[in-house]
């Protein structure tokens, strides 16, 4: 699923080409996406209005459009916005065709179909952001903050850190990854992190997604910008996907943990339970080093 670092990185990609520019209409595909506004809808309020801005909250993406209207994407667990000049291209899976002036087409690609697009009319509340949480990138989010909804609580760390109610847009590969760098075991309960560490998690939660931002983003499967062209970050991933390769740190074998129906990568030595457990079994101090400049 593509996730707040992939969202971005296609913002950053159409702004610039949609930004100003009149929606002439819209085509649907035979298959409808999870969540679509009805044809209609499309056909009331996008044709003759031009595109404002272009807005992310956490894993959605919004167009603010003339007159009031917003536009609001988001790409499921295959979804792709590929913005092409001339006639579209026959693509498979495409399940709306956006026109815009200038020859310019908006193509909403999803093969599993869990995506969504919807039209808000003027004043309409949007209301898949209703349980969006904060940015994580936003100076809003503390570390004081983090730590005092964790209080008392015995949720797993990597329970917290998927819950867009708490921070919005961090999925299962940036979690993985986040982790892993803060040292942190994700099965840790949240309440008994320290001040320092969320101070040390909320450090490298910034670092890596703005990495990833500036690579492009992380391409597994599916994911493509809005040029369709791959992400570059799955080169840098530390422990995502890695179960049984070496911990580029110390040479442990990652592991991989079920949580929620959802896989887990960790390495067992650097990101032990406690910190006191976590002194035991550690071959010759291979993991008390900074993890900044981990090999790649």
């Amino acid at each position: 699923m593509p996730e707040l670092p992939e969202v971005e990185v296609i913002r950053r990609g159409l702004a610039p080409r949609l930004r100003g520019r009149r929606f002439n209409g819209v085509a649907e595909g035979p298959h409808r996406l999870r969540r679509q506004s009805p044809a209609p809808d499309f056909s009331r309020w996008l044709p003759g209005r031009r595109v404002l801005d272009l807005r992310r909250r956490g894993k959605y993406l919004l167009l603010d459009l003339e007159g009031g209207a917003t536009l609001l994407f988001h790409l499921g667990m295959t979804g792709r916005l590929l913005l092409t000049p001339g006639p579209p291209p026959p693509l498979p899976h495409v399940h709306l065709t956006f026109r815009l002036e200038g020859g310019l087409a908006l193509l909403f690609q999803d093969v599993r179909r869990f995506g969504q697009a919807l039209i808000f009319p003027p004043g309409m509340d949007l209301t898949p952001l209703e349980q969006v949480g904060r940015e994580p990138l936003s100076p809003q989010v503390t570390a004081r903050r983090l730590a005092k909804m964790a209080r008392g609580r015995f949720r797993p760390l990597k329970n917290f850190l998927l819950d867009g109610r708490i921070m919005a847009g961090i999925g299962n590969i940036y979690a993985s990854e986040i982790m892993f760098a803060a040292r942190l075991h994700p099965a840790a309960p949240v309440g008994s992190l320290s001040p320092a560490d969320w101070r040390r998690l909320l450090r490298h939660t910034r670092r890596i997604l703005r990495a990833a931002i500036a690579r492009g983003g992380t391409t597994i499967n599916d994911y493509l910008d809005s040029h369709g062209r791959t992400g570059l970050f799955q080169l840098d991933l530390l422990v995502y996907g890695r179960h049984g390769e070496a911990c580029r740190k110390c040479g442990a074998a990652i592991e991989r943990l079920n949580q929620g129906g959802r896989s887990t990568f960790f390495c067992p030595c650097c990101q032990t339970p406690g910190a006191e457990q976590g002194r035991e079994g550690r071959p010759d101090g291979a993991c008390d080093a900074p993890f900044d400049n981990v090999s790649k």
